[in-house]
């Protein structure tokens, strides 16, 4: 599994000098957002899909998933858990924000919700 999240992972971000500029802006709303979501609840697939919908809505949506990956391929070689419903938690957020169901903060954390309830097993 972590094999497979690496090379999918190495595979979208070959190119090294777009990927030092396009998570400036994720890194930077990052802590807030991230404090704001885990006000609002703790399970794992809700904080990826609320933060990173909250981040899209702040940012591009390209810049957020490179963030995510680049989370994911840390907790490969570190002491994170990397998932693949990690990624997918991740890119639904971020699809919340562009399609315009969710317009607000408030509305990126209650569709995570409904997808990603607290004693869901996703």
């Amino acid at each position: 599994m972590r094999i497979a999240l690496f090379i999918f992972a190495a595979i979208i971000s070959t190119n090294a000098t777009a990927k030092e500029s396009m998570i400036i802006c994720p890194a930077y709303y990052y802590s807030s957002v991230k404090s704001t979501v885990e006000s609002n609840g703790t399970f794992d697939k809700f904080k990826h899909c609320a933060v990173s919908c909250l981040l899209t809505l702040r940012c591009s949506s390209l810049d957020v998933l490179e963030l995510g990956i680049i989370k994911e391929l840390a907790d490969v070689v570190g002491p994170g858990n990397a998932e693949m419903n990690d990624l997918r938690a991740d890119y639904y957020g971020v699809s919340l924000a562009t399609s315009l169901k969710a317009k607000n903060d408030k509305s990126c954390m209650a569709q995570c919700h409904v997808k990603y309830p607290e004693n869901s097993c996703q």
